[in-house]
């Protein structure tokens, strides 16, 4: 699969004034009880024209993830009650009609090589340091899940 770049697309010291890559028909679940990271990656993913379904808590993202049958999981990992590792062990634990091979990626701000370890371990295929790098995550989205769907 080759990655298809707009001509359009620049980036600026604060982050994407254009999309790298176009997600049209791509669902994308964002996970973050922190609205201000929930929102800038909400506007990210808007302008690659994915659609963006958002969940404050593991328990919302859960819900979610029978309802809105991502394509995708954008995920932090630092939550309370319920953290990223464990969001992820409950959506392996469920069969491939409820969503159990969602691919996911982990945007976080913890950055050892542990925590890596920990995230893929728990079924992430992605780790992600905050602070976001939109060019970054939309190519990593767009690799995931293939040539985007009309």
């Amino acid at each position: 699969m080759a990655l298809h770049e707009s001509p359009r697309a620049r980036r600026t010291t604060h982050g994407l004034t254009s999309p790298p890559v176009e997600l049209r028909g791509v669902t994308v679940l964002v996970v973050d009880d922190e609205l201000e990271t929930l929102g800038l990656v909400e506007t990210v993913l808007d302008l690659a024209h994915a659609k963006v379904v958002t969940a404050r808590s593991v328990q919302e993202a859960i819900i979610l993830l029978r309802t809105a049958r991502p394509d995708i999981i954008v995920s932090d990992i630092d939550m309370p009650g319920c953290d990223g590792y464990q969001l992820m062990r409950m959506v392996r634990s469920r069969t491939v009609d409820e969503g159990g091979r969602t691919p996911a990626i982990a945007l976080t701000g913890h950055t050892r090589a542990l925590d890596q370890t920990r995230a893929f371990l728990a079924g992430y295929q992605i780790h992600l340091s905050k602070p976001i790098d939109a060019v970054t995550l939309l190519r990593t989205i767009y690799e995931i899940t293939g040539t985007p769907r009309a």
